[in-house]
């Protein structure tokens, strides 16, 4: 059987969830007797350009890893210019489905926010974060609802320095008030004393005018960087992390809302994106034309990259495809049409989670497998593996380790480990988070309680698994979640984010880790774990069970074979 792999970039030196996959599925093959040859592009290093950008490296040349050949193509990069120009017109676009989504929005939040609490509705660009410092810029007409009792005080605190004039808007199911915006010279909180308002109270701030910054693609109106409110007594904030599609994925809602507005996107947008995003290698796609008949079976990843798009070549000569899409579906950035008429013109996809496979592969109509990746067994149960030696290497030694493993992104939600710490230490000051991982975002972490090691050798990786006493990891959007299977092979019980699909899917809450929502719950169920150690040997133990009957790449290989072969008589 021979069996290509089409992939944005492959290697050994080449580092990513993704390209581990990709990699151990092609080796794996390759010692259940399949021939397979790789497809991929010159990259090494992907930079990031702009939001949906990237910048390809051309540094890699064909070569044979471990009896795999691997055939590499250049990629033409996207220009800086007109991919501002691009960006730019497809936030106008993101911007219009906001607004006709509006109502829809305000409705939803009205009747699934949780009581004593507030969100951002819609009209707010993303969370910018400044060392410990954080805020959002809205756009022309950004709203909060508000619900909660005996609410008699609002506070902002905002940069108006380009002295946009508006009004602020309180509406209440019984009255609505207004107020002039003011303008300031710096950051300035702002207080609105209000008549006792019970069950719901939206804000509304009108802008006469927004602004566009050079080089920046957004539309911009004033900043904000703190919302609090006095109810019954007591002050409160409204995170700038909570908008209302935190609260669509929480409620199971957000599939709907994504696809509505993917669907009715205009197909240039798509082609923007695509643009931008690349690999686009007209050389791959030749060399795909003439060689890909050559094959019994094409396997493809992933979104949100052209890959999967140059795979259909296969198509065109009847040759089984398996696509390896890895989408993180509560992401509405691989949201897009074309992705999914591509996903459903595959033979077959293979979903990484269950949630993903019935949450929307099933959703779109496509032919979808929960298989999943796996863990090599011979890196994490290797016989010299040594906590003691991380903990002298790092300065660990006497610490209670909570280990992270993940980009260092705002997306994996890394702030919340650090809120965490704050209140583990009120009752454990030897309690101290190690976190692991690229630098995405270059923003310091001022946390005694807290080491950032960045990138670690393999060896130091599975030692820091086997120190720690608890893993943690919240990230708000993964296809799969392998960190936590490497955190059960040494048999770690684990904390993962509650409204994350992927992972809640994968840990059974109480049985091998904890699904928390906030870093009040992670701060209490690490508590629990570092008090009760008969409860956390439990649950590592149960996570490996898990582990070493599902996920290790022996299980996940065997059955991608037999998939393979099945693809092959079907088409017989």
């Amino acid at each position: 059987m021979r069996i290509l792999g089409i992939t944005f970039r492959y290697g050994k030196d080449v580092y990513g969830g993704a390209e581990a996959h990709m990699r151990e599925l092609a080796e794996g093959l390759k010692r259940l007797g399949a021939e397979v040859d790789i497809c991929t592009t010159k990259t090494q290093t992907i930079n990031h350009l702009i939001k949906s950008g990237e910048l390809w490296d051309n540094t890699q040349e064909d070569e044979e890893i471990n009896g795999i050949k691997v055939y590499r193509f250049p990629v033409k990069n996207p220009s800086k210019y007109i991919s501002l120009i691009f960006e730019k017109i497809i936030q106008q676009e993101l911007d219009k489905e906001e607004i006709a989504a509006q109502s829809k929005v305000e409705k939803t939040a009205e009747e699934y926010l949780e009581a004593g609490t507030g969100v951002l509705l819609t009209g707010w660009n993303q969370l910018e974060r400044y060392g410990s410092f954080s805020m959002k810029w809205t756009k022309k007409d950004p709203a909060v609802l508000i619900k909660d009792e005996n609410i008699k005080k609002v506070n902002l605190t905002i940069s108006n320095k380009k002295k946009i004039e508006g009004e602020i808007i309180f509406r209440s199911p019984d009255q609505e008030l207004h107020y002039s915006l003011p303008t300031t010279k710096d950051w300035q909180q702002i207080s609105f004393s209000l008549p006792e308002i019970s069950e719901k109270l939206f804000i509304y701030i009108k802008l006469n005018r927004t602004w566009k910054p050079l080089k920046d693609f957004r539309t911009l109106g004033i900043g904000v960087s703190q919302i609090s409110y006095v109810a019954g007594g007591i002050e409160k904030s409204v995170d700038l992390e909570n908008d209302y599609k935190k609260v669509l994925i929480k409620n199971g809602l957000f599939v709907e809302h994504y696809m509505n507005n993917a669907n009715k996107r205009a197909d240039s947008c798509g082609k923007f994106f695509d643009y931008m995003r690349g690999p686009r290698s007209p050389e791959m796609l030749r060399w795909l034309e003439n060689n890909v008949n050559k094959y019994d079976i094409v396997i493809a990843q992933m979104l949100p990259f052209n890959t999967l798009q140059l795979s259909l070549i296969a198509k065109k000569y009847n040759i089984p495809l398996i696509l390896l899409p890895l989408m993180h579906i509560d992401d509405e950035f691989y949201h897009w049409k074309h992705y999914y008429e591509t996903i459903k013109k595959g033979d077959l996809v293979l979903a990484n989670s269950s949630y993903s496979k019935t949450a929307f592969y099933d959703r779109i109509g496509a032919k979808s497998v929960f298989i999943g990746p796996g863990v090599s067994q011979e890196t994490f149960s290797q016989p010299n593996i040594d906590p003691e030696a991380f903990r002298s290497r790092y300065n660990l030694e006497n610490k209670r380790i909570i280990l992270t493993v993940s980009r260092k992104n705002p997306s994996k939600r890394y702030d919340i480990l650090i809120k965490a710490m704050e209140r583990i230490n009120q009752h454990f000051n030897d309690a101290h988070l190690v976190m692991i991982g690229p630098d995405d975002d270059k923003l310091p972490v001022n946390s005694r309680y807290v080491s950032y090691l960045g990138k670690v050798s393999q060896e130091d990786l599975v030692n820091a698994y086997e120190a720690c006493e608890v893993f943690a990891m919240m990230s708000e959007s993964e296809s799969f979640g392998m960190v936590f299977c490497e955190a059960w092979m040494r048999k770690k019980p684990v904390i993962g984010n509650l409204y994350c699909g992927a992972v809640s899917s994968l840990i059974d809450d109480g049985k091998d880790g904890f699904l928390c929502g906030n870093e009040a719950e992670v701060a209490v169920k690490v508590e629990k774990l570092l008090n009760d150690r008969k409860l956390a040997g439990e649950f590592g133990e149960n996570g490996l069970r898990k582990v070493m009957e599902n996920h290790t790449w022996d299980i996940v290989t065997k059955k991608v074979m037999n998939l393979c072969k099945e693809s092959l008589k079907a088409e017989k």
